[in-house]
């Protein structure tokens, strides 16, 4: 396997996309900065993610994937199984290993943006997707394209 190159990327060149799903109020501006197929990382996936107030990811887990959010700016509403919401403010790294059932929402006034991680895999499409209740999703996948998923 070559190396992957050495690479300065600038988030704000990197084109947005804007993305809604069934289990997402609102909708996420992703912006795709590592993965194996875009810079050759095979066990990283990052992306730049920016939540409008308002936004909620509902309750879901990954099970193939540990998950990394670190706010750059505003500020999320991280939820887990046990029902307590903790605030993640920039200064925070939150770490939900795989597994771990989460809920991500901007209940703030003003939009957040994130630094989201996928630590162990290089493509989205290899985290694995649960949503709470174990109800499989009707679609039978993450209903995205190349390069537009949901990552929280």
């Amino acid at each position: 396997m070559a190396e992957a190159e050495v690479r300065l990327l600038d988030i704000a060149a990197i084109e947005q996309q804007v993305f809604t799903r069934w289990d997402i109020t609102g909708h996420q501006v992703n912006r795709h900065l590592l993965s194996m197929e875009l810079t050759g990382t095979p066990d990283v996936v990052v992306d730049h993610l920016t939540f409008p107030p308002g936004f909620v990811h509902h309750m879901h887990r990954h099970p193939h994937a540990d998950m990394v959010i670190i706010p750059v700016s505003g500020s999320v509403q991280f939820l887990g199984e046990s029902g307590d919401p903790v605030e993640v403010s920039p200064g925070h790294v939150l770490l939900i290993p795989r597994g771990n059932w989460h809920e991500i929402s901007n209940v703030g006034a003003v939009d957040s943006q994130v630094l989201h991680f996928f630590s162990g895999v290089g493509s989205v499409d290899d985290i694995g997707y649960e949503p709470y209740g174990g109800q499989p999703e009707t679609s039978g996948s993450l209903q995205h394209t190349k390069g537009s998923s949901a990552c929280a």
